[in-house]
């Protein structure tokens, strides 16, 4: 049995050696890998640098930041005018809707007038040429009528 308790402690002894190595061989690594360690007063240096830029940065994305709000306040405004002229023309363009229906309205009773006046004088034409007519007809009769009550001696009146 302490033959086996020796061989387990060799192989203990042998599997820390190995890890020991492992170890060894990963820290030999990265040491060489890694770039070389600043002092704190560089890295005190980078860190104000850096928040030197920050504060710049956040003071032109201030100034910028104001310059859009103003632009969009202007957009805004440029809008809000815009709409109200808008209304004002939907509201013009209202009014001469309204003034041409009136007018289409009144142009259409003019036209039934027209048509009236014209109706009215084509009566008017076709009376004064069955009154002309009529009287035509009176003349001519009354012209007979003297031509029968005339002396013997007297001669005929011409009918034309």
């Amino acid at each position: 049995m302490a033959a086996k308790s020796s061989q387990t402690a060799k192989n203990v002894v042998l599997a820390l050696l190995a890890l020991w190595s492992l170890v060894s061989l990963v820290v030999i690594v990265v040491w060489a890998t890694s770039p070389d360690l600043k002092s704190s007063a560089q890295c005190r240096s980078e860190l104000q640098e850096v928040t030197e830029k920050l504060e710049g940065a956040k003071v032109v994305y201030h100034k910028n930041k104001v310059a859009l709000e103003d632009k969009v306040r202007e957009a805004l405004d440029e809008q809000d005018r815009q709409k109200a002229q808008i209304l004002l023309l939907v509201a013009r363009l209202n009014t001469t809707n309204a003034t041409l229906e009136e007018c289409r309205q009144e142009n259409v009773l003019l036209n039934v007038n027209i048509s009236a006046l014209e109706e009215s004088l084509e009566r008017q034409r076709q009376t004064e040429a069955n009154l002309t007519a009529q009287l035509g007809l009176k003349e001519g009769r009354k012209k007979l009528h003297h031509c029968h009550e005339r002396k013997p001696s007297e001669p005929p009146p011409a009918l034309f």
